[in-house]
């Protein structure tokens, strides 16, 4: 069903920063929406004080949204990496806010208006939560991962086309030793440039996949990516192509797009590497 296959298709999360924009854009609709429909009953003798009451469940909705993102990404920070976010954790997490706005709701109502706190206000308050907000932000969750799945795809179908040519990198050492240094002088590493496949940051070590003897090897260094870029620079077939790996683009094989960027596949490498969108032009650069 194609509705269980788009709950598991990658999505962006959002920052603690984007979602904190997000939150205030969600309020100042939940502020105007209420002040100029007043659905659900919601009738006040002056114009002030709707807008009193409005605007307070304009501030329930931004604070709440900001707290709840604080506290669950605080209290579990696996289960928001990105690498494993999909468009129905996505819509789960909405839903939680949701719930969690819609009980906020119903304890300030019953301050404001004392409507008494039992089980069926809760419930209604969710339904009228969820049917202010629901539907915008489906719309606007469809919308944003079919543009950014179109855009990248696109993108991915571009530098595709770009393989079969050759790399502007001038590779004249190519068959020489590079040495990667460690922040421990035994432990550096030397490989030839053309068996090192890829590398990745690994807390305060950086893993460095390559061939020894025609066979996959990972070999840990302590150092960072940043002076690998600087160990690999008269290599630049050797490419940083996001801030956490290191690609050797002669062991490039295909381009993939989906709604949270540009991921790459090397031969000999089973998972597929994200791409920053700042790194994409220069990787485009040398397949031209």
């Amino acid at each position: 069903m194609w509705l269980v296959q788009l709950f598991k298709q990658p999505y962006p999360i959002n920052s603690f920063r984007k979602m904190t924009w997000l939150a205030a854009i969600v309020s100042i609709f939940v502020f105007l929406f209420l002040s100029f429909f007043q659905p659900f009953g919601l009738v006040s003798d002056t114009w002030g004080a709707l807008l009193k009451v409005t605007s307070m469940y304009g501030l329930i909705t931004f604070f709440t949204m900001v707290l709840t993102t604080l506290g669950i990404r605080s209290l579990f920070p696996n289960y928001f990496l990105e690498k494993n976010w999909v468009f129905g954790r996505e819509l789960l997490i909405t839903l939680l806010y949701f719930f969690i706005i819609g009980g906020v709701n119903t304890l300030y109502s019953n301050y404001q208006f004392a409507i008494g706190l039992n089980l069926k206000g809760f419930l209604w308050f969710q339904f009228y939560t969820l049917g202010v907000g629901i539907f915008p932000i489906l719309f606007f969750m469809m919308f944003k991962y079919t543009r950014l799945l179109s855009k990248n795809s696109k993108t991915a179908n571009d530098l595709s086309g770009s393989l079969s040519k050759s790399i502007k990198s001038g590779n004249s050492n190519l068959h020489t030793k590079i040495q990667i240094h460690s922040e421990l002088k035994k432990d550096d590493l030397e490989i030839f440039a053309e068996d090192l496949i890829y590398a990745e940051t690994a807390d305060n070590y950086i893993a460095i996949h390559h061939l020894h003897n025609g066979e996959l090897q990972k070999s840990m260094v302590r150092s960072t990516l940043g002076r690998l870029e600087t160990d690999v620079a008269d290599y630049p077939h050797l490419v940083r192509c996001h801030r956490a790996f290191l690609v050797n683009l002669d062991f490039l094989e295909s381009f993939k797009g989906n709604a949270q960027g540009l991921q790459l596949k090397l031969k000999s490498i089973s998972n597929e590497i994200p791409v920053s969108r700042n790194r994409v032009g220069k990787i485009k650069e040398l397949l031209d």
